[in-house]
């Protein structure tokens, strides 16, 4: 189902949730691993009851003119903003699984958005793999895996016994080490989920040590503009619930003015229907296609910035804090982040060992390896909300 790119160097780390699902193409040779019911919408609108008084759904809607979320169908799959990234590639791969990339299908890689050379989230990790593929730290004495000196407790990667660091997954079991590869106590860690990942074992993924769950409520399509309800989100809402994870949701906006974001809002609360969530929903900004021809994907950084407060605005009507997620570079290049401060920041920045900007919540990889998860990869987020 979904496409993992890979070097031949096993372990790679996880700015947009894009990011690592896009990374290592700038090595000539890669491996490319290939692996291979809408929730019913409620019948009317009822707030939180922290939400202020708005008008009943009806109304509301026909006043602003809004739609709400509409079942998947085969056309509106076709305009998940997430789709490219989980696409199987059409290249033929050996018997193990494998693909080597020419040059010219290196560059197809590159113009279909699997990494973008301004991306810093991209070039970060990509520089530090070659650098240390080709001029390996020699550790003496070579550890491996666990070791506790004096109360610090390490882990050595096994193929280059060097410190890990970062969000990591070791024997099914969710990890931080702080940029020394200091293992880290008492840390919030959480999954977020959509579509594509259509089997989860919420129970091992708690056991896995994660406390909550970001699940997709939806996205409007990049090309007519449908909303469109994710067919896995009432199943994953109901089984992080039942597994007793805390919970939080997240659209992928491609609205391209402030009415359109304003609607986006109103169909999330409308299928939320004034359950209670732990975190914000989110509003998610990137990118959505491969050539950045979405409909949303040209617009200018006030425009944007005018559409995710326009969201978070409406949102608040029906009770729910609202958030934005994107990452590093986009929030520096692509929105106007003192204008979102009033709102809790979900920012994805990957191949590091920490955030690099006041954040509430840090998605830190998107190659987590859990076993209640059926994905080649699952972002790992760290919460400093709780």
């Amino acid at each position: 189902m979904k496409r993992k790119i890979s070097t031949i160097f096993s372990k790679r780390p996880g700015g947009g949730r894009d990011l690592a699902r896009r990374a290592a193409s700038a090595v000539i040779a890669l491996t490319l691993t290939v692996t291979g019911a809408a929730g019913t919408v409620a019948a009317a609108l009822e707030p939180a009851a922290a939400a202020q008084p708005v008008p009943a759904y009806t109304a509301y809607q026909e006043e602003n003119g809004f739609a709400g979320f509409e079942a998947m169908t085969e056309a509106t799959a076709a305009e998940d903003p997430l789709a490219a990234r989980y696409e199987v590639t059409s290249i033929a791969p050996d018997a193990d699984g494998r693909i080597t990339l020419t040059p010219d299908e290196f560059t197809a890689t590159l113009e279909t958005q699997n990494i973008d050379w301004d991306e810093e989230n991209c070039l970060s990790w990509l520089f530090n793999w070659l650098y240390n593929l080709f001029f390996p730290k020699k550790s003496t004495p070579a550890y491996s895996g666990w070791r506790t000196e004096g109360n610090k407790t390490y882990y050595y990667d096994p193929a280059t016994h060097e410190r890990l660091t970062g969000l990591q997954t070791i024997d099914d079991k969710i990890y931080y080490f702080d940029a020394d590869g200091i293992r880290q106590d008492n840390v919030t860690f959480g999954i977020d989920v959509s579509r594509y990942q259509q089997k989860v074992d919420w129970k091992k993924v708690k056991e896995a040590g994660a406390s909550f769950a970001i699940i997709r409520i939806g996205y409007r399509g990049y090309e007519t503009g449908a909303l469109v309800l994710d067919s896995m989100f009432e199943s994953h809402l109901a089984g992080a619930k039942a597994a007793g994870l805390k919970t939080g949701v997240y659209i992928f906006s491609q609205a391209i003015n402030e009415d359109e974001a304003r609607e986006e809002a109103f169909a999330c609360a409308y299928v939320l229907n004034g359950r209670s969530l732990d975190y914000p929903v989110y509003f998610d900004s990137e990118y959505s296609t491969s050539a950045h021809t979405g409909r949303a994907d040209n617009l200018t950084k006030a425009e944007r910035t005018a559409c995710a407060v326009a969201f978070c605005e409406e949102l608040k009507k029906y009770g729910y804090e609202p958030g934005v997620y994107a990452s590093t570079s986009w929030f520096q290049n692509h929105l106007e982040l003192s204008a979102l401060k009033g709102y809790r920041i979900w920012n994805a920045h990957y191949g590091i060992s920490g955030p690099s900007m006041d954040c509430d919540m840090w998605q830190g990889s998107c190659t987590g390896q859990l076993s209640g998860v059926s994905s080649s990869g699952v972002d790992l987020n760290i919460s400093y909300m709780g």
